[in-house]
């Protein structure tokens, strides 16, 4: 057998390869279309509108709809000075809140929707066929309200509370396909030719059977997570040579160019259409997926509405039996919370500092993506070229990004730095594209390397739960700091403390422990 072919699909000596069905649930062999069209996926549900044309429609609908508090009774805040106080009415709050403490506030709403979502349904991924069914399900919600906000575009503010709600159904749709997309991975990579033929090899050592199973893994979530960084790169590269054709159907403000990237229905435009580029993309996927590819039935005993609890509380009872492994979780609770946060409290910045241009954000978009896929290639590329361990990459790629909450913190005494000037937007953008999107890559190939066989769905699921527990703390926090000072750049410390103690815990990880405590605990189950 050759030990270092780039193709998973092209082995030799083809008529001894083996299946190792009692690991696999007698899982079908993947193929070379499953792959694509896995990939595929990705590529058409990339997030370009939840983190780009949404929220911006949401905080311009607010601004409109909103009021500066030192006159309240006026409706409107100031389009073109947006640092002045712009505040929105709220819950209990007599003097509303600021913009974005409600823009943070809805992120919050939304996440932890999520997590009580996936706490009672996430482990249903493990039976049957419900992974497939619960990701169609949701990709059919996410691409009607990802289109939805168009019926607002001749809003005058009035109904931001609507489009509040469109956003937050939009992003726990989008959030729980991520989930159940990302559960499906270790079983479709652990199902290549290659790597069955690995495991079932008498010749391969145990260890050299994992590096063949780790190295196929890195391979299929690095690429898969380029291909959502295509798919960014694709929808933004069109929209934006879009948003230069001249629009004359709008009254523009003085010194501004005619064209439709500055018109506000530009955002409703690129909300339908990124919408109708995930839908292309997705039906793949459900078509050449096997229906072999499946786990065991739900039990007769099970009910579910108890499953998913019951797969929680089992996973959090394993505890002293994968210390690593849930070490390395509450390690994700913190990055992933802090990577979440410093997204959302760009996206506000950038809004604010670009006047809310829709062309101006969408080129933003286009650096973002090149620059994605660019990262994603060359840590796959050096962790290939010089063999380095996924921990190492992982802990290389939070510390980078680290870097943009300790930029933001100078912006609380500073006022043209700490990503306070639109010079400083682009390097940020091509700095996030470079160090911040390959992290899902190799957080998603970490967890992979330290979860018992069969029971992935179980802890990628508890990890979903995990980091929807964690992805509301940031921007409540967040949005409380900006509701007392007024100020969103007094969060950006407590972002920091987050990559600080993450990248701590990840320290103490050592994976070829784990990966002998996954021995005695196989050999016990």
């Amino acid at each position: 057998m050759e030990k270092s072919k780039d193709d998973p699909f092209d082995l030799v000596d083809k008529e001894n390869i083996n299946d190792v069905s009692d690991t696999l649930f007698d899982q079908p062999p993947a193929t070379k279309i499953e792959l694509w069209s896995y990939y595929l996926y990705y590529n058409g549900d990339n997030g370009y509108t939840i983190f780009g044309y949404m929220p911006t429609i949401l905080q311009y609908l607010a601004y409109r709809g909103g009021f500066n508090p030192d006159t309240p009774t006026v409706k409107g805040c100031d389009l073109i000075d947006t640092f002045k106080p712009c505040n929105v009415n709220w819950i209990n709050s007599l003097n509303g809140i600021p913009v974005q403490s409600m823009l943070l506030y809805v992120q919050a709403i939304a996440f932890s929707i999520q997590f009580l979502l996936f706490t009672t349904f996430g482990s249903l991924a493990d039976y049957g066929q419900w992974n497939r069914y619960i990701l169609l399900i949701s990709t059919v919600i996410g691409c009607i309200f990802q289109a939805l906000p168009i019926v607002l575009v001749n809003d005058d503010g009035s109904n931001w509370n609507i489009m509040m709600g469109i956003m937050v159904i939009a992003l726990i749709s989008y959030g729980t396909t991520l989930v159940f997309y990302s559960a499906a991975f270790p079983n479709l990579s652990d199902n290549l030719p290659v790597v069955r033929r690995a495991m079932s090899d008498p010749t391969l050592s145990f260890d050299e059977k994992d590096a063949v199973k780790e190295k196929w893994r890195n391979h299929v979530s690095a690429v898969s997570t380029t291909f959502s960084n295509i798919g960014f790169l694709i929808t933004s590269g069109v929209l934006s040579g879009v948003s230069f054709l001249p629009w004359q159907n709008y009254t523009f403000a003085e010194g501004v160019s005619p064209v439709l990237g500055n018109a506000p229905l530009y955002n409703y435009i690129g909300t339908v259409v990124c919408a109708g580029f995930w839908m292309l993309n997705a039906v793949p996927y459900f078509i050449f997926t096997p229906r072999g590819r499946k786990g065991p039935p739900l039990p007769s005993h099970a009910s579910y509405f108890t499953v998913g609890w019951k797969s929680i509380f089992e996973a959090l009872r394993e505890a002293k039996k994968l210390r690593y492994l849930f070490l390395y979780i509450f390690a994700y609770f913190m990055f992933s919370d802090a990577v979440s946060t410093i997204n959302q409290m760009t996206s506000i910045i950038q809004g604010e500092l670009t006047g809310f241009s829709a062309q101006q954000n969408t080129i933003f978009g286009l650096v973002t993506a090149i620059t994605s896929i660019l990262g994603c290639l060359l840590f796959l590329w050096i962790s290939k070229r010089f063999k380095i361990r996924t921990k190492t990459s992982l802990l290389i790629i939070v510390a980078l990004t680290g870097v943009v909450p300790l930029w933001g913190c100078f912006g609380i005494h500073f006022d043209n730095f700490g990503i306070k000037t639109h010079r400083e937007l682009w390097v940020l953008n091509v700095w996030s594209g470079l160090f911040t999107a390959p992290i899902w890559a190799w957080q998603q190939t970490m967890l992979a390397e330290l979860v018992p066989k069969g029971k992935e769905n179980l802890f990628f699921g508890l990890f979903g739960v995990v980091n929807k527990a964690s992805s509301w703390i940031g921007p409540v926090v967040i949005a409380a700091i900006t509701q007392s000072t007024s100020n969103i750049w007094h969060g950006w410390p407590f972002v920091l403390a987050l990559f600080v103690l993450a990248t701590i815990i990840i320290l103490f990880i050592d994976v070829d422990k784990a990966k002998l405590e996954l021995i005695e605990y196989a050999k016990k189950e």
